[in-house]
């Protein structure tokens, strides 16, 4: 793709160019010095801990033709146009934006953020409307997903740039809706800048991220901009029965509107069964059964039922699509042993994600089942939810397995101590500590009998462990399957020789 520079300028704040030359052509947009080619921008970012002007140079030297900066160099390239801004992440929203032709006033992108459920939501949806007939993209943790495509991504929410090239890629494949998580760190770094946004899901806010946002106020006043930027001909749909919603609405612009349980919401929704294979549910008066189980999965659904509704989808089309939703990568996903151990592999990394799966399994778990809880908690993050997670798992399950989760720098020692570090009626010496994750998943293999329950968590769909900045092959679900398969044919070869 190409464009010349005084087209991709449009509508930016420019506070001063040096070397007027914005007749040239351009060919992409980069804020990673090491990857920019000839004819491309450079934009320099000023971030927590390097500077993106510090490399200005090397962008030149690998071919960059403009730089997008906050503040001057003090030598000047001849050739080089130099673009003067007061924020290079606002400029790079609108620049990116009119590089990839405006890909968000051709396609309907929904925005979803929350604490919990930013994943399954937009999955669903996807899901949903890939049934229904409608191409669609997905931009979650999980990847970006065009059709059926998938195109690995390093953040929940990408850059700003990627995230324009694949809603341009994916419009010239015939998308007409995209559905996309948004993470408070995406809000907050500006990485949905200049994007057009036709609604936005609330799902809910608890404690998580405070290693970097510091505070629960400042958590929520982030998620609170992403709605406080939807346009009035946009909509916001909002978890009513979250404590925090009445906060969320406050003083925003887009019609507003509510799904839950409680009798005031637009959206409502009522379990009529829980069990371990599923939900029997009444949704608008009609009875429909799905593989999702548990209530927080319940509300993923009314969500992206409502969402659909509010898209202007036909009540009946979507009910007949929305049963057969398949279950979620590493979310609640779960299979059964020959030797009748049920696994459940869930992304649960904060203490609210962590209560609710528990609390579902204590729910529909039978009194002579065992749950068996292997977790950690990451490395170079909030320290304040170790112990929480940590008492959480030790007074609700049989039996608790603190290991590794993604360590980073960390010490994985010290971080099982911060886990264990809370006061409770119950005694940790049962708890059982591996710093190899592996071994834990197997201590809780070889504990757990027939009918009982192993819930490995805080992982999901993550197929690595980050260790002192190396990920090395990691999948928690494929790890299981493994031991218990070996599990399975060494308990079989042994009970033959029994009987011989």
């Amino acid at each position: 793709m190409k464009k010349r520079l005084k087209d991709i300028l449009k509508k930016v704040d420019v506070l001063k160019i040096i070397e007027r030359n914005i007749s040239k052509l351009i060919e992409g947009i980069s804020m990673n010095s090491k990857i920019i080619q000839p004819n491309m921008i450079f934009v320099a970012k000023k971030g927590k801990i390097t500077d993106g002007h510090e490399f200005i140079i090397e962008a030149i030297q690998n071919g960059a033709n403009t730089i997008v900066c906050e503040k001057i160099p003090s030598f000047i390239h001849q050739h080089i146009t130099y673009i003067l801004v007061e924020d290079s992440m606002e400029a790079l929203g609108i620049i990116s934006s009119n590089f990839y032709d405006h890909p968000t006033k051709k396609i309907k992108l929904i925005g979803v953020t929350g604490t919990n459920g930013k994943t399954s939501v937009a999955t669903i949806l996807h899901q949903l409307f890939s049934k229904m007939g409608e191409k669609n993209i997905l931009i979650s943790t999980m990847g970006i997903k065009i059709l059926s495509k998938i195109y690995t991504t390093t953040h929940t929410t990408p850059n700003i740039i990627e995230i324009n090239k694949y809603l341009n890629l994916s419009i010239r494949k015939g998308c007409k809706y995209a559905f996309m998580e948004v993470s408070s760190h995406g809000i907050h770094q500006k990485r949905i800048a200049g994007l057009l946004f036709q609604g936005g899901i609330f799902t809910n806010i608890t404690h998580d991220h405070l290693d970097y946002h510091e505070s629960f106020d400042h958590y929520l006043s982030t998620k609170k901009f992403f709605f406080e930027n939807l346009s009035k001909k946009a909509f916001a749909l909002i978890n009513s029965d979250d404590k925090n919603s009445y906060k969320i609405i406050k003083n925003i612009l887009s019609k507003t509107y509510f799904y839950g349980f409680k009798k005031n919401a637009n959206f409502k929704i009522q379990i009529l069964k829980k069990s371990i294979n599923g939900s029997q549910l009444l949704i608008d008066r009609h009875q429909i059964f799905t593989h999702l189980i548990g209530t927080f999965n319940v509300y993923n659904l009314l969500a992206s039922y409502a969402t659909a509704i509010l898209l202007g989808k036909k009540k009946d089309d979507i009910l007949k699509k929305i049963k057969n939703i398949k279950p979620i990568r590493g979310r609640f996903e779960q299979f059964v042993s020959n030797s009748g151990i049920r696994v459940i592999v869930d992304y649960a990394h904060n203490p609210n994600g962590l209560k609710t799966v528990l609390n579902t399994l204590k729910e529909i778990k039978k009194n002579d089942e065992k749950l068996i809880c292997v977790v950690g908690c990451g490395g170079n993050r909030d320290i304040k939810k170790r112990p929480l997670m940590g008492k959480i798992v030790s007074e609700t399950c049989d039996v608790s397995i603190f290991t590794s989760d993604n360590p980073r720098e960390e010490n994985m020692e010290k971080i099982l101590v911060d886990m264990k570090n809370f006061k409770s009626y119950l005694n940790k010496e049962f708890i059982l500590t591996f710093v190899n994750r592996k071994e834990a998943i197997q201590t809780a293999i070889q504990i757990a009998k027939k009918k009982d329950i192993v819930l490995i968590a805080g992982k999901g769909h993550e197929t690595y462990q980050e260790i002192k900045g190396i990920r090395f092959p990691f999948d928690d679900m494929k790890v299981a399957r493994d031991l218990l398969k070996t599990y399975d044919q060494l308990k079989c070869c042994c009970v033959k020789n029994e009987i011989r």
